[in-house]
């Protein structure tokens, strides 16, 4: 017997015309065949078509379908297909007075920065329902070897990708479906599925479902962003091999020259298959920064916003929408006022003249000349030419685990070497800044560890480091034989006092001192700290005598000065950058760089948004790092004010007592001063909106 559950989506419901098509259906084959509906448990023969009326069954009803005979598979595909077709009623009749849609604004995270006007193309995943039916013994092999024949397939499937995703996004994104590939030679994988087909008589699809599941729930369980969104790769490879199986083809579909790409969770393989001539924007309701969509996306630089949640289903293919990453917003169906405005709002910044002091490269200057640094953040390869592209003085964030998690595990102290001497090179004269394996305890765990119930305030970042010296001392190593080939820094993550710093430093001198013995060529680099929790603020000033900088990372310290998981959309309402005790810890902190006369880069959402870098110029910040593509913007900002204004309004808001108070004078007071640089669009909204996963628009930390 076959069981699947439908769904009625005519807007009529199951009413006589339908079920009359229902039973003639039904009737043609031999199978006995029913419907159970699942509220009330009411089970009746889809072949009377009196039984069926009787389950009235209206739009959004669930119904349990099964058939139970020689034919009973077709039986099924055949009743699924009826209800797929909404019972072959097309779409209703339209009046001639037709309602305009009301626009509807989601908050995401913007990954990829640009703004797009465009149509909804609806992009579905593919995966479809999975059913569960017993295998005779006698047909175990068989099923098997049926699966073993789709993991053939996928596989060819995916190496054609690789070769597709190298020509159209470059070689260093092809590591992504090495890991498909090595998912799908992975004989725990493969080998969990037969057993269960073996010892539980299902079919291929059901174990393979089961399986995957089961490690997609050990993901989703992560709490560091970068390794959990590896679940994605699972994801692929399961909805690769679920279609292998159904014997579907994969189609390519056409777009139109404005698509905006929407979907519910755009999977890597999905988007190395797009047509990138007319994909213009990516709207998605799962994803974060880290996931490889939004990584790829930067790649091309497609505009992206993930993270939307109950998007994809408001969405018809069509569709108006205007993707604005720049702000971390989707709207659908905008008003005519609301698209006059974006181009309006694109005609400004074509043609609106620049302080003429400035340059697309290197420092910028404020209106009375204090020069600041602007760096930019890197992960990945296909970033670096961005650092050139963009101006930036350098690289003030490299963050380093992205290593771990394209080879899922350990990479040698040469490969770290090679990849270090490359971001040195990109750098340039300003030098690059290497973060020590940002890692928590449930990444890499099963080689480390047991799970932690909360492993954001556990064994994390320097503390899995100085508990992990093996791992902490070859990344070391690495670094100081890149170093002999270029300008290198490194900063210690997550650091809670002097004592971290200590141990840390004195693991480093250690492995100079080896490499100095062995005669191999290494150079020394400056050691800093990462200020992004309550403690190292409150030590800053003893901190600051044994550094050589401080990083303040201001997503983190946001994060754990709140209390507030930035990725915890239940709270994301509590995540105010913005907060007084925030700007009182920026403060405290810049201060205590400023008296021991280090230098301090501020990274992550303040220093990449310009009206908060107004903020941090006007309490002493001079040097700030953040994702290439928002240098741009922020010099324009940086550019175009004066440091005694910022200092003023910074006073100002350190006086306040709420993230309110702060947010309304930093509108008033930046319109006021500089209304040719600050408008509504690029300002803290009043009131607060409830942004979906984190509000960052740059992870750095």
């Amino acid at each position: 017997m076959i069981e699947r559950t439908l769904l009625i989506k005519g807007r009529l419901g199951l009413h006589a015309r339908a079920a009359a098509k229902l039973v003639r259906v039904a009737s043609g084959f031999q199978s006995q065949v029913g419907l159970r509906r699942l509220e009330g448990d009411v089970t009746v023969d889809a072949k009377s078509i009196l039984s069926v009326l009787m389950l009235a069954a209206s739009r959004g009803t669930e119904l349990q379908a099964f058939a139970d005979g020689v034919d009973e598979e077709a039986a099924m595909d055949a009743i699924e297909q009826l209800f797929a077709e909404e019972f072959g009623e097309g779409k209703p009749e339209v009046s001639a007075i037709t309602e305009t849609p009301q626009e509807i604004r989601f908050n995401g995270l913007g990954v990829s920065d640009g703004i797009v006007i465009g149509q909804v193309l609806r992009m579905d995943d593919a995966t479809q329902r999975v059913y569960r039916w017993r295998v005779a013994a006698p047909d175990l092999d068989r099923e098997r070897q049926r699966f073993r024949a789709a993991v053939s397939q996928a596989s060819d499937q995916i190496v054609a990708i690789k070769q597709q995703a190298g020509e159209r996004f470059g070689k260093e994104h092809a590591y992504i479906f090495d890991a498909h590939l090595l998912l799908l030679e992975d004989e725990k994988l493969i080998g969990d599925v037969e057993h269960l087909i073996n010892t539980e008589h299902v079919n291929a699809e059901w174990a393979l479902k089961v399986i995957c599941d089961r490690f997609l729930y050990l993901y989703s369980e992560i709490k560091d962003d970068y390794l959990r969104e590896r679940g994605s790769d699972i994801e692929d490879v399961m909805r690769r091999l679920l279609v292998a199986l159904s014997g579907v083809q994969f189609e390519t579909r056409g777009l139109s020259e404005d698509a905006v790409v929407v979907s519910q969770d755009l999977l890597p393989s999905a988007v190395a298959e797009l047509d990138l001539a007319h994909t213009q924007a990516l709207a998605t309701d799962t994803g974060g920064w880290t996931s490889h969509t939004a990584i790829l996306a930067r790649g091309v630089g497609i505009p992206a916003v993930v993270g939307l949640r109950d998007f994809y289903r408001r969405t018809r293919t069509g569709d108006r929408i205007i993707v604005d990453s720049t702000r971390n917003l989707v709207i659908l169906h905008p008003s005519s006022a609301t698209i006059e405005r974006y181009q309006a709002e694109a005609t400004t910044r074509a043609s609106r003249p620049g302080p003429t002091d400035l340059k697309p490269q290197g420092p910028v200057h404020t209106q009375d000349g204090v020069e600041v640094l602007l760096r930019a953040n890197v992960e990945v390869p296909s970033e670096f030419s961005a650092v050139a592209t963009y101006g930036a003085s350098g690289v003030g964030l490299y963050r380093s685990e992205f290593l771990l998690v394209r080879r899922g595990g350990l990479v040698s102290e040469d490969e770290q070497r090679v990849a270090y001497e490359a971001v040195a090179k990109v750098a340039g004269d300003h030098g690059a800044v290497i973060r020590l394996f940002d890692l928590g305890g449930d990444n890499l765990r099963a080689q480390f560890q047991e799970p932690e119930k909360n492993s954001a305030l556990g064994l994390r970042a320097i503390r899995f480091a100085l508990a992990n010296e093996a791992v902490m001392r070859e990344q070391v190593r690495a670094i100081l034989r890149a170093a002999a080939s270029g300008l290198l820094k490194i900063v210690l993550p997550m650091v809670a006092d002097v004592s971290d710093v200590r141990r840390a430093q004195a693991i480093i001198e250690d492995e100079a001192n080896h490499l100095r013995e062995a005669g191999v060529r290494f150079a020394a680099v400056n050691i800093g700290a990462m200020i992004e929790v309550p403690s190292a603020v409150l030590m800053a000033s003893r901190i600051a005598q044994i550094v050589d900088f401080f990083e303040l990372g201001t997503n983190d310290l946001v994060q754990y000065t709140l209390a507030v998981d930035r990725g915890n959309d239940e709270v994301a309402d509590w995540f105010r950058t913005l907060h007084p005790a925030v700007l009182h810890s920026i403060d405290q902190s810049l201060k205590a760089g400023r008296q021991a006369g280090i230098p301090v880069i501020v990274c992550g959402e303040m220093a990449s948004t310009p009206a908060y870098v107004v903020l941090l110029i006007g309490l002493g910040a001079t040097d700030l790092s953040m994702t290439p593509s928002a240098i741009p913007r922020v010099r324009r900002a940086i550019a175009g004010i004066d440091t005694e204004n910022a200092r003023r309004i910074a006073m100002d808001c350190l006086n306040c007592d709420t993230a309110e108070e702060v947010e309304g004078l930093v509108r008033d007071r930046l319109t006021e001063r500089w209304p040719e640089l600050f408008d509504s669009s690029n300002l803290p909204a009043p009131g607060k909106v409830r942004t979906v996963s984190s509000t960052n628009s740059d992870p750095a930390d």
